[in-house]
């Protein structure tokens, strides 16, 4: 289903506010650790990743002022975007995280899109996912359901094939406990090397991710990997160059999900407010 890794993502988020009316070395990160209201990016910039913002509405600060991708993680709270991208070829390149652990590398040290994503259970027919308006426009979803949005940042990865034998590119979306995982591998010399702290690219750095559990039970798990394990614990190949440039022709950039409209959100609020399911097919 298109649908089916982000649905995943946010079932592992705290529920939104109701309308008014495999390997024994992995060592998982806690995906349940307190929640960490500021990051910094690889240039040393605070990048937000507030999961439950209680910001005021008036104050809220967004700040995304175009609408096409949002790339790095100052664009984690920066979300807007246009999207397009072929539904078939778009599902082609999606990451499906599975309960088996997946060797993957980051190709880009930061995401190259970060959005706010609203899926809204009330709606039971056509049209349920939206992404959210860009930074400082009000949000009728916010507004007037106090249905917030879950953020998402989306990175290109390679990821080891393990029946081909051979890395191949795809497209990542990350919630919120993952980026933060991901934020503090690339903080941490041990895992990324005293000369890289920052960067997920490091040239010693790999990321071993499954998922366990079901429904609002899943939890995403993320672990550094060394390059030095990658043959051993693995039985892959590290990433070289070559590799590289195959993979550095398929990277996306443009918006991953398509940007909405204000007249499409405030339909969806009076279909929940209504009680009237919209027959338009979802995206």
């Amino acid at each position: 289903m298109a649908r089916a890794n982000l649905d995943d993502i946010f079932e592992n988020d705290a529920p939104a506010a109701a309308p008014r009316a495999g390997r024994s070395r992995r060592d998982v990160l806690d995906d349940d650790a307190p929640k960490t209201r500021r990051g910094r990016n690889a240039q040393g910039r605070e990048a937000a990743f507030d999961e439950d913002d209680d910001t005021p509405k008036a104050r809220r600060t967004n700040t995304a002022r175009k609408q096409g991708a949002q790339g790095g993680w100052d664009a984690f709270d920066d979300v807007a975007g246009s999207g397009g991208q072929n539904f078939e070829a778009k599902n082609e390149m999606r990451l499906e995280i599975t309960k088996d652990p997946q060797l993957i590398r980051l190709l880009e040290p930061e995401p190259f899109d970060s959005y706010e994503f609203h899926y809204v259970r009330e709606i039971t027919s056509g049209k349920r996912s939206f992404r959210g308006l860009a930074p400082k426009d009000d949000c009728p979803l916010c507004d007037d359901l106090d249905h917030y949005g879950r953020k998402v940042a989306v990175f290109n990865v390679g990821l080891w094939d393990e029946d081909d034998e051979k890395w191949v590119h795809r497209v990542w979306e990350v919630g919120i406990r993952a980026a933060r995982a991901l934020q503090a591998i690339a903080k941490d010399p041990k895992k990324v090397g005293k000369d890289h702290v920052g960067d997920l690219t490091a040239p010693q750095l790999y990321i071993a991710v499954h998922k366990t559990g079901k429904g609002t039970k899943t939890e995403y798990h993320v672990e550094a990997v060394k390059a030095r394990d990658v043959e051993s614990d693995w039985d892959a190949n590290e990433l070289n160059d070559d590799d590289y440039a195959r993979l550095s022709k398929s990277l996306y950039s443009d918006a991953w999900e398509r940007h909405c409209t204000r007249a499409e959100l405030e339909a969806a609020v009076q279909t929940v407010l209504n009680g009237v399911d919209d027959d338009e097919d979802d995206d």
